[in-house]
């Protein structure tokens, strides 16, 4: 999986660990060396320091990269290679998309000679386009999301955006959706443009999956950095009673010297990290700050006048409870990206290249967003109908295909 933030690796930038820190962690080998060999003899002192390089040379041995232990990491990473020009780096969002540009992007599987070309489209505000020539239009709908939204490996006019937009040649659709954004960059994003475009309505597309990415634990960091991206983040804390949302400027995952050529100091840099981070990765912080993200997207769209709207993507719908508590307008999601043909094949999905909504899929998204966009343009309200909840067993299949980089 590539985000390809940055198309040269010159472009990559590392967030390092302070200087005491690395000088403190270089040094205590040493001095424990020292010291044993004072206290008991040269010779053990050389010991130690054998031990330690004789267990570099065994983790190099065993080719122990850190990647990860999923079967999909080893098995599929060799298989798929991908292409992707259109990021740019922003310093508040991490990375965006490069305005008024057309990039031609591919998969590839080279053992199997299957390859897959799509073309993406940038207008001048660095949004996805959803039609040939801009709508002028009062009735303005922007669409936010992850590579969902945006549309992943499909030309511009397979997005259900442009679907959406083909069926509404009176209303101006907004495609805002970035590969790879958590919840907290959509939002980001939100506050960005929602003044400038002031939208009647404003539809997040949405996924449970989402929901590690906003707090940027350190696993996620860890995924970031082999792409050469940093990210903001933030977190919901409690604070005498009242949940506050903590914000963190674009950060990374914090790299040791010659954690590049020693699996020793890679496997040290790993649990540095996880010091620093570790806290992010309890599933009730992943739920509360996607919880306070919901609102907090609610209230913007309503402080702006336009109504704001949760579509779900994928089968699960594990937060329905807390959406039907709070009021917030949502709908499940149409499909289930796992379902398959008699052979085997997936219907929903870009499979063999990739996880993420086929053309099938979009075409079902906009379809189901018909009836949806009418009734909120009308009444500002919609829930699904009775028998229409979907499902709340999480739907691992799903975030491990596409999440938790794209």
């Amino acid at each position: 999986m590539s985000m390809n933030i940055s198309p040269h690796n010159s472009d990559v930038q590392l967030e390092r660990f302070s200087f005491p820190l690395v000088a403190v962690l270089f040094l205590i080998p040493l001095l424990v060396a020292v010291a044993i060999g004072y206290f008991f003899g040269i010779a053990w002192g050389v010991a130690i320091l054998t031990i330690l390089i004789w267990s570099d040379f065994l983790l190099r041995a065993a080719n122990v990269n850190f990647r990860g232990r999923r079967k999909k990491d080893k098995v599929m990473a060799p298989l798929v290679t991908k292409s992707f020009t259109g990021h740019v780096r922003d310093p508040h969002l991490g990375w965006t998309l490069a305005p008024n540009k057309t990039n031609e992007n591919s998969f590839a599987i080279p053992r199997k000679k299957l390859s897959l070309k799509y073309t993406v489209t940038t207008d001048a505000q660095g949004r996805r386009v959803t039609t040939e020539s801009p709508v002028d239009s009062d009735t303005t709908i922007n669409f936010y999301g992850c590579s969902n939204t945006f549309g992943w490996g499909l030309d511009d006019n397979t997005t259900y955006t442009w679907l959406v937009q083909a069926a509404r040649p009176d209303s101006a659709i907004h495609n805002y959706g970035v590969s790879g954004y958590s919840l907290y960059q959509i939002l980001l994003k939100m506050e960005q443009t929602i003044e400038r475009d002031r939208p009647k309505l404003v539809i997040l597309g949405f996924s449970p999956g989402l929901e590690a990415r906003s707090v940027s634990d350190h696993h996620y960091l860890r995924i970031l950095a082999e792409q050469g991206g940093t990210a903001p983040s933030c977190i919901s804390k409690d604070k005498g009673g009242k949940r506050a949302l903590k914000r963190y400027p674009v950060e990374g995952y914090k790299h040791l010297p010659l954690s590049d050529k020693s699996p020793l100091i890679k496997l040290v840099e790993r649990r540095l990290n996880r010091l620093f981070y570790g806290g992010r990765a309890k599933n009730e912080a992943h739920r509360k700050t996607t919880e306070h993200l919901l609102l907090s997207m609610e209230h913007l769209c309503k402080k702006h006048g336009a109504t704001f709207h949760v579509q779900y993507l994928v089968a699960n719908t594990g937060y329905r409870e807390f959406l039907h508590k709070t009021g917030l307008n949502w709908a499940p999601g149409p499909v289930d990206l796992d379902l398959c043909d008699e052979v085997g094949t997936y219907l929903y999905r870009l499979s063999p290249f990739d996880g993420h909504p086929n053309v099938a899929a979009n075409a079902a998204y906009a379809e189901e967003l018909g009836p949806v966009i009418d009734q909120l343009l009308e009444t500002g309200k919609y829930r699904p109908e009775p028998g229409a909840l979907g499902t709340t067993k999480r739907d691992k299949a799903t975030e491990q295909e596409i999440y938790p980089v794209f």
